[in-house]
């Protein structure tokens, strides 16, 4: 079920490659609290990790650390790894205890709009490696633009957590990068903007017809921006949509930066 706030977007949320964002830190800690403590001894099943096991885990990898702490202001890494451990020690517990921490540790990517999500107990990326780091790396692109910049990771983080139909993910998606390109270009559209990038030698004519392809899938009067008869965009053309604009986007700005 979707609750208020989130449902009517007064929550948003992404959290990126190599990150673990304060939100996901929170229901990760949340859940590993709730079910790390002591099992009834006389009851043979066991619904919760014990703590003893738990601390002894997590102090072979890392000796000095306490594991809530590192949850909480640890790097990325060590935060995966802690989950990680926890996962694997799920394993002997009732299956309705397992099954129950499973849903949970999925929703909390979910809801963080994680780029990363749960696979046999393991924490591995949702999409190819490069496409995350492009991705990241819009960030610094739109960080100087305050509206592209939230409308985008809004819509990213709402594609990755499954939050929102993906034509409306484009169509977001599309208005981000149209009102960043109008910014650089001082130009009224993202077609505009476009020639005049090529006009600049900012980008070439390969890169325009990519620009060009991309305006027309975002922009379609049928499609994605208007209610019409043309097919709604897929997940994957919307990761397609996401990761080709992330890579053009990364381009145009360090070509920029190179200018100045």
């Amino acid at each position: 079920m979707s609750y208020f706030s989130r449902r009517n977007k007064h929550i948003v949320e992404f959290s990126g490659y190599e990150e673990a964002s304060s939100s996901l830190r929170k229901r990760i800690e949340a859940i590993i609290r709730g079910y790390v403590g002591y099992n009834n001894s006389y009851s043979i099943d066991k619904w919760y990790v014990e703590k003893s096991d738990f601390i002894y885990e997590i102090r072979k990898e890392f000796p000095d650390g306490d594991p809530f702490e590192i949850l909480v202001n640890g790097e990325f890494h060590k935060v995966f790894t802690i989950l990680e451990i926890f996962l694997d020690l799920t394993g002997t517990l009732h299956y309705t205890s397992a099954n129950q921490i499973a849903r949970d540790v999925s929703q909390a990517f979910d809801l963080s709009g994680s780029v990363y999500s749960i696979k046999k107990n393991q924490v591995v990326l949702r999409i190819e490696e490069r496409s995350a780091k492009k991705v990241e790396e819009v960030k610094e692109v739109l960080i100087s633009n305050k509206n592209a910049y939230e409308r985008f990771f809004e819509a990213v983080g709402n594609f990755y957590g499954r939050r929102t139909k993906p034509e409306d993910v484009v169509k977001n998606i599309y208005i981000a990068a149209e009102d960043y390109l109008k910014q650089i270009t001082s130009s009224s559209k993202f077609g505009d903007a476009v020639k005049e990038l090529f006009k600049r030698n900012i980008i070439n004519k390969e890169q325009k017809g990519v620009l060009e392809k991309l305006n027309e899938f975002g922009s379609d009067a049928k499609g994605v921006r208007h209610a019409g008869s043309s097919p709604v965009p897929t997940e994957h053309q919307t990761k397609w949509f996401i990761e080709t604009l992330s890579d053009q986007l990364v381009f145009i700005n360090t070509e920029l930066k190179h200018r100045q």
